[in-house]
């Protein structure tokens, strides 16, 4: 499957190098779907622990074929145009997505036992993770409630959910919308316990529906369904049934009809519907433009910006520097922006702590050219894959404990894809993270495990 598409990304590939056309981006999203479809089929376990990543790499190639076909890209101040930016980025995705399935499937027999037998295993524990959720939920929903009461709900006032972030300043909402993934397995996993369906369901939409209040869109709401359904998809196709594809793109399509309007009902859509549309569509294109920019003024086979890697190395072992004030333009987000945009936005972006999104792939074609993002990028789709297949076995284990570390490593993973950072993989706080979350899946697999004792006392008490 992969070596077809391989095969015909490279044919795009070659056809938009030779006949520049906008069409073959909207092939490359075309081929990018085909390949999650054809993963959903072969590699159904790969399928589901990277659902989040293909949801997001999806947003970013329906934003380059908006892109190529013309799309203004208000940040860095130009008209995109057709140059096979993303039928070349769709030839590095496919080999990211190989190196990870032949990870995940390396390891799915074991991972198929265990989630074969983990709603049982769940059932003790399920009152204990039904109480966790509603306490969690509970202060987050009073906080943010009366944040919004104080400075108005982004839904509702017609604020951009950055602009939000930004006017209000609070490192707790910022936290909170950052770490809302480290939940969001809990929630599956309480879904699948017999007795706590419908209250799984229940914490889910009333997840959902907060973070829409909050302005999140698409993208943000497609990766919290993407992730519950890591769990509830992996207790499935455990039991040897088969792939509801017809729910997955039924619920694709509800996710769309419901997140779309509300965001433009957010951008003012009405009193002014294509003001809303606008703006809109320039949200759209910020997924993908980095990579367009970069890709077009920094294409080579070969690169190594020495001074960049450097700083960012060093950067790993150094936690009081892993924040973007302290990369500054050094390396990372702000390395790639300084060269693409006003002095004036950097600034503001700078001071406001944001900036533009998929950043890391730009940063890495910048600083290595081709040959070495291909070489880190098959790096990451191997740590990736071990990150995600340690989630899945602390989660069927019942490992609550561990599950959260390794969650909060998968949280810093995506932090990575958007920032550009490295030390979202590779820092020393990262590393120690999985280093404990490690120690304790040994431990919690020990016959006299302090662990389990802790959790089934729990259970007992509750």
């Amino acid at each position: 499957m992969f070596a077809i598409h391989f095969a015909l990304g490279a044919m795009v590939a070659f056809g938009a190098a030779t006949a520049p056309s906008a069409a073959w981006a909207y092939l490359a999203l075309v081929l990018f779907g085909t390949m999650s479809f054809g993963m959903l089929r072969t590699s159904p376990a790969t399928f589901l622990l990277f659902v989040p990543l293909i949801a997001l790499r999806i947003t970013e190639f329906i934003s380059g074929a908006a892109i190529e076909g013309g799309a203004y890209m208000v940040e860095t101040e130009i008209t995109g145009r057709a140059t096979g930016a993303f039928a070349r980025l769709f030839l590095i995705y496919v080999l990211f997505f190989l190196t990870a399935t032949i990870v995940v499937e390396a390891s799915w027999p074991r991972l198929k036992a265990l989630f074969r037998d983990a709603p049982t295993r769940w059932q003790p524990q399920g009152r204990v993770i039904w109480i966790g959720l509603l306490v969690v939920m509970t202060a987050a929903t009073l906080y943010l409630v009366r944040l919004g009461i104080n400075n108005g709900f982004p839904l509702i006032g017609h604020l951009d959910r950055f602009e939000y972030l930004r006017k209000i300043d609070s490192p707790i909402y910022s936290g909170w919308m950052t770490n809302r993934p480290v939940l969001v397995p809990f929630i599956g996993a309480l879904f699948c316990v017999p007795g706590y369906r419908m209250r799984g369901a229940l914490v889910l939409v009333w997840l959902l529906a907060l973070s829409v209040l909050f302005g999140e869109k698409f993208t943000s709401l497609l990766m919290i369904l993407s992730i519950f359904s890591i769990p509830v998809g992996l207790v499935h196709i455990a039991n040897d049934r088969s792939i509801p594809t017809g729910a997955i793109g039924g619920i694709a399509v509800a996710v769309v009809a419901v997140t779309v309007p509300a965001v433009l009902v957010a951008y003012g859509a009405l009193t002014n519907f294509d003001a809303a549309v606008q703006k809109y569509g320039q949200r759209v294109a910020l997924q993908g433009q980095l990579w367009y920019v970069a890709d077009d003024k920094y294409l080579a086979t070969t690169r190594l910006d020495d001074r960049a890697i450097g700083a960012d190395v060093a950067s790993w072992v150094k936690p009081g520097e892993q924040n973007a004030d302290g990369a500054g333009t050094r390396f990372g987000l702000y390395y790639v922006m300084q060269r693409f945009t006003a002095s004036r936005l950097l600034g503001w972006a700078m001071e406001g702590g944001t900036g533009f999104v998929f950043s890391l792939y730009p940063y890495l074609l910048m600083t290595m050219g081709i040959v070495g993002l291909l070489f880190v990028s098959s790096i990451l789709a191997a740590f990736h894959a071990f990150v995600m297949r340690m989630v899945a076995q602390t989660i069927a284990e019942g490992n609550w404990i561990a599950s959260i570390l390794f969650g909060r490593a998968m949280s810093s993973l995506y932090g990575g894809y958007t920032t550009g950072f490295m030390w979202n993989f590779f820092g020393i706080k990262n590393l120690v993270t999985i280093a404990v979350a490690l120690f304790l899946t040994w431990e919690g697999q020990r016959r006299d495990s302090r662990v389990r004792q802790m959790m089934q006392a729990l259970s007992r008490r509750r």
